[in-house]
């Protein structure tokens, strides 16, 4: 990557210059990498759902014993 800085009078970087087609790159990258996140977020969320109805359905089946709305909330 060639990146070229700017500095002020103190010799301090103050900004970059990056070429088009490089910053093109980073911003595809990072775009990829936010999706793939919200997948993984996604698939947690429908995965801890699915164990919650897992357990009610044993619940109901007097296969487990529910829990009071007080260990729930001390759970989370």
């Amino acid at each position: 990557m060639s990146f070229q800085y700017t500095f002020d009078s103190k010799g301090k970087t103050i900004g970059v210059f990056v070429p088009l087609r490089e910053w093109e790159q980073i911003t595809s990258e990072l775009k990829k990498n936010k999706s793939a996140s919200k997948d993984r977020k996604k698939r947690t969320i429908l995965s801890g759902i699915e164990k919650g109805l897992k357990q009610v359905n044993q619940i109901e089946k007097g296969k487990l014993k529910p829990i009071s709305i007080k260990q729930l909330l001390d759970e989370l």
